[in-house]
């Protein structure tokens, strides 16, 4: 997991940073951003105060960091499987056309 903290307080910021040394990275190279209010973006926020209310634990933040992502994942998933099985039902159908001219055209 690779995060990007974007909080406006100092010792929350180094508090992050301290916790989450190993995982930080870019905003364009995040996979979630951690931030204390919600703004434009096209990455996961991870809301302080919103997913994970405060005071937190090293262990907390880390368990629902993890809970964060796999919910987003699994999300992402879901839409792109809805996705590939409407792209599916249409090929499908024009398929099933395709055959049922065919046999018209046959008489």
């Amino acid at each position: 997991m690779k995060v990007f903290i974007n909080c406006d307080c100092e010792i929350l910021s180094a508090t992050l940073e301290k916790i989450l040394s190993n995982s930080i990275t870019s905003e364009s190279d995040a996979d979630i951003i951690i931030c204390e209010r919600e703004f434009s973006s096209n990455k996961p926020l991870f809301i302080i105060g919103k997913d994970i209310t405060q005071p937190f634990s090293e262990a907390e933040l880390k368990q629902k960091l993890s809970e964060f992502l796999e919910k987003k994942i699994s999300s992402a998933t879901a839409q792109n499987f809805d996705a590939f099985e409407k792209n599916l039902d249409e090929i499908l159908l024009s398929f099933k056309k395709q055959i049922l001219e065919l046999f018209k055209n046959a008489k």
